[in-house]
């Protein structure tokens, strides 16, 4: 078994012109590979720390360089269980999530290489799967909430094609809806500047008329509502969250628990909505709880700040029946393999399981096309079919999907 010979660590851009770190794995066999780590504008209370850039380097091309030294690459579950033993904290606060990720990451994409396979089977093997399906994507069309400046609440306005569609079909209409939403904002005199996840971000909008767009857009491109693309929206509640309250700004609203509840409740009879993703600040167990009572039957119920990819958090989330689907980020957590464990305890609870990009991404970074397949993901979320950094992920998805073809 290849050894792992050398880590390396540099600093590179990310997608907002932030800085961030890039790692490389050196095998005995020769065998190496990069990974660049994301970074998100919206942030779990709960997510792994993130240290300084500088510092991460440091952390990387010495301390866990020289502690993985001749350690067997394939053996992913022992290096990402040194790397979480050597930080010694419940958030990776010591070596840094960031610095664990890229190291994490890195090895398992070398291993790949070595194993001469793609990474998304080696991945599956990992997770003890061998039989590949294909996640729906879902397109983030409008930007608002921190993705944005446009002064919208609500953080992501979301098409999602049916389950019908093979990954090529529903690819094709994501990208025609996009191209034909720009058409109506043009036609209604709005902007059509983009987001940091490359969907449209107009001002002077409200959410109702968010969806009223996206639904023109939609119908233009002669598909209906309903049938073949559903409607899907990040509230990323915590964005808007006030003391005591949730404030909507552009309709200047105040609300309770309860009357967020109720302005979720018209949304919904008034749009063919199937998924809504944080729709409460992440402490409001209360509004959680609720809303699942009420909604579950009909509505994904996605939590995304309230589980970090983090399976202890994830269990009392299941526990007090909080949700009905989870999102995935891997740099939420640190490692592979804890990312794989989360993936199985939400599984095993009939949870549907959707994996991530984030905001703050990188065009070489297809990690999470390979990672949706692997673990037979019921969606991938990688924005608008727009701008490099989400598009890689896409297309990334395609190449797989033509090669299983």
């Amino acid at each position: 078994m290849p050894k792992i010979s050398k880590i390396t660590c540099h600093k590179t851009l990310n997608s907002r012109g932030d800085w961030t770190i890039e790692t490389k794995v050196l095998l005995s066999d020769g065998s190496e590979a990069v990974y660049d780590v994301p970074e998100g504008a919206s942030k779990g209370e709960n997510e792994a720390v993130y240290i300084p850039v500088e510092k991460a380097i440091d952390v990387v091309s010495s301390v866990i360089n020289e502690a993985l030294n001749g350690e067997d690459a394939y053996d992913q579950s022992k290096i990402d269980h040194i790397l979480i033993e050597m930080d010694g904290t419940e958030n990776k606060g010591h070596l840094g999530g960031n610095s664990i990720l890229s190291v994490s990451l890195a090895c398992a994409k070398a291993s790949a290489v070595s194993n001469k396979i793609p990474l998304y089977k080696y991945l599956g093997n990992i997770f003890g799967n061998d039989t590949f399906s294909f996640p729906t994507p879902l397109f983030n069309i409008i930007n608002g909430g921190k993705h944005a400046t446009n002064n919208l609440s609500f953080q992501e306005f979301m098409v999602i094609p049916a389950k019908k569609y093979n990954f090529n079909d529903a690819y094709e209409a994501g990208v025609k809806i996009y191209h034909a939403l720009e058409k109506v904002l043009r036609k209604k005199g709005y902007e059509t500047e983009v987001g940091d996840e490359g969907g449209f971000a107009p001002e002077n909008i409200t959410i109702p008329i968010a969806f009223s767009l996206i639904k023109e857009a939609i119908l233009s491109c002669k598909l209906e509502i309903g049938e073949d693309i559903f409607l899907g929206n990040d509230a990323a509640a915590g964005s808007f969250r006030k003391p005591g309250s949730y404030f909507i700004k552009e309709e200047n609203l105040n609300l309770s628990t309860k009357g967020l509840i109720s302005y979720y409740e018209v949304l919904l009879e008034k749009n063919e909505l199937i998924y809504l993703e944080d729709p409460f600040y992440e402490n409001d167990f209360e509004g959680w709880a609720e809303f699942m009572k009420l909604k579950s039957d009909k509505l994904l119920i996605v939590g995304d700040d309230l589980v970090v990819t983090n399976t202890k958090i994830l269990k009392r989330a299941i526990e007090k029946k909080l949700l009905n689907a989870v999102i995935v980020k891997p740099n939420q957590v640190g490692t592979l393999t804890e990312t794989l464990e989360f993936i199985k305890l939400a599984k095993s609870f009939g949870l549907s399981v959707i994996i991530s990009h984030r905001s703050g991404d990188n065009a070489s970074d297809t990690f999470i096309s390979d990672l949706s397949v692997a673990v037979n993901a019921d969606f991938l979320k990688s924005g608008a079919p727009s701008r490099g950094e989400r598009v890689a992920k896409y297309n990334r998805l395609y190449e797989i999907f033509l090669e299983m073809k």
